[in-house]
């Protein structure tokens, strides 16, 4: 392999790779929500409630 080869593997490691820690540290720092505002504590949006109008652009 010749040397721009192999700087490109190491840049494509270190992106990939250093992708993956930034994420999972991100994750760490700040999991997934376990409250929301009120109103939305049911699964589904909007348009799963019979008793309220949806409304759509159109």
């Amino acid at each position: 392999m010749s040397g721009t080869a192999v700087t490109l593997l190491v840049v494509a490691l270190v992106v990939v790779w250093g992708g993956l820690a930034v994420s999972i540290a991100a994750l760490v720092r700040r999991p997934e929500r376990t409250s929301y505002p009120h109103g939305w504590e049911h699964e589904g949006g909007p348009e799963d409630r019979p008793d309220e109008p949806v409304e759509h652009d159109t």
